[in-house]
């Protein structure tokens, strides 16, 4: 099979000085941890029962290329282009996620993501038009809403379908088997429940989501699976919360400092007479722009508890996985770092106001991908030939994709 991979958006350049020190470094930390090492034989069979590390070949430049002329047609053609933006930024991520040397294929086109635009735009369109039209009847905005509801889950389940159907990996193409039932129940109920229980039947519902989309994944004839554990799940929510919590007292110390130093602290009053105080204060005063900090830091607060819990959720599922037929999984997130990651991101961007987005996200996806391993224990050509024979190529998968992507 050939190397040159079909998408033109995935980079082939050879690796400069530094990337190449740094993928040595990379590679040393390996052999230390004893699952690293040269995993592609100069003859260009994988090793097997050697952990491999995914590799993004992709860069921010390449990214910010796309992107402006994405924008740039968006803004010409009034949003028409979006859906062709949308395959365009997926086919820069997916191709340049190098598994095992060998990019991932994105099938889809713009016009297929377009056909389900058009549904959408219809559906929201009937929402807020019928109603005009239908002054006398009662309720009847509340049974378009009822009706959303109940089309909710099958929608989410054809991009799903969707999705998978339009990736695919050495010729072989993925699948989904998910029903409408499955995502009624996971992904609308099963949350409405979690909420209500004030949270803490959240980490079974994390775990059971998590299960049921892996579980009903396909590569090729073969399945997925991940036998997760609810109690790991709920360690991992412990560990959260005690990070939130502690983040929330230093960021509330470091906030009452912020209003003293502009402030000022009345010793004789009660501390409710300082807040009206503060309360109070003119903000035409320069230093009172610091005041714009602390609700920031609340925010990053919520959001590094997020990345945190994501992290080690996500490191659960993976090391789980297992793909019928001899490939395993392994995740390595550190949650701290990926707080880090996306809180820095998302400053950068405010700072830079949105130039360097592209950086931003080529620098978590590259994390994210690197971060997890697969490990073959059989000759993955073998294991490639035989779901080529049971019917799953590329090409069946074309014939066979003609879904739509549905987004609300």
């Amino acid at each position: 099979m050939s190397k040159k991979p079909s998408n033109p958006n995935v980079n082939t350049k050879p690796k400069s000085s530094g990337a190449l020190r740094e993928s040595e470094t990379s590679t040393r930390e390996s052999h230390k941890n004893g699952y690293g090492g040269k995993m592609i034989e100069e003859d260009g069979t994988v090793k097997i029962n050697r952990f491999t590390p995914l590799v993004f070949t992709g860069t921010a430049r390449q990214l910010f290329g796309i992107q402006f002329v994405n924008i740039l047609l968006s803004l010409i053609t009034l949003g028409i282009w979006i859906p062709w933006a949308r395959v365009r930024n997926r086919r820069f991520f997916y191709g340049n996620t190098r598994a095992l040397d060998e990019g991932i294929d994105y099938l889809a086109t713009g016009f297929a993501l377009f056909k389900g635009w058009v549904l959408v735009l219809a559906a929201i369109t009937i929402f807020y038009v019928t109603p005009l039209f239908a002054d006398g009847v009662p309720y009847v905005q509340e049974g378009l809403s009822a009706l959303f509801v109940l089309v909710y889950p099958w929608a989410l389940t054809k991009s799903i379908y969707f999705n998978a159907r339009n990736l695919a990996w050495r010729d072989v193409s993925f699948d989904w088997k998910g029903g409408y039932f499955g995502a009624a129940w996971y992904f609308f109920l099963f949350p409405v429940i979690a909420v209500l229980s004030f949270g803490l039947l959240l980490p079974v519902m994390s775990c059971k989501a998590r299960q049921y989309i892996v579980n009903n994944y396909r590569f090729g004839k073969t399945s997925f699976e991940a036998d997760l554990d609810i109690g790991s799940f709920y360690k991992v929510a412990v560990q959260a919360l005690l990070a939130f919590i502690f983040m929330l007292i230093l960021v509330g110390v470091f906030s009452f400092c912020i209003l003293v130093m502009i402030f000022g602290y009345q010793t004789g009053d009660t501390l409710f007479d300082n807040l009206m105080l503060f309360t109070a204060y003119d903000l035409g005063n320069m230093s009172s722009y610091l005041l714009y900090l602390i609700p920031l830091l609340f925010l990053a607060t919520f959001y590094a508890t997020g990345a945190f819990y994501h992290a080690l959720t996500r490191n659960i599922m993976i090391n789980k996985l297992k793909l019928h037929g001899g490939i395993k999984f392994r995740s390595e997130l550190s949650g701290t770092k990926l707080a880090w990651i996306i809180i820095s991101n998302n400053l950068v961007t405010l700072l830079s106001l949105g130039l360097l987005w592209p950086w931003a996200q080529v620098r978590r996806y590259r994390y994210m991908v690197e971060s997890t391993q697969l490990r073959p224990s059989q000759s993955i050509d073998n294991f490639i030939d035989t779901q080529s024979r049971a019917g799953h190529s590329i090409g069946d998968a074309a014939s066979d994709a003609g879904g739509i992507e549905l987004q609300f």
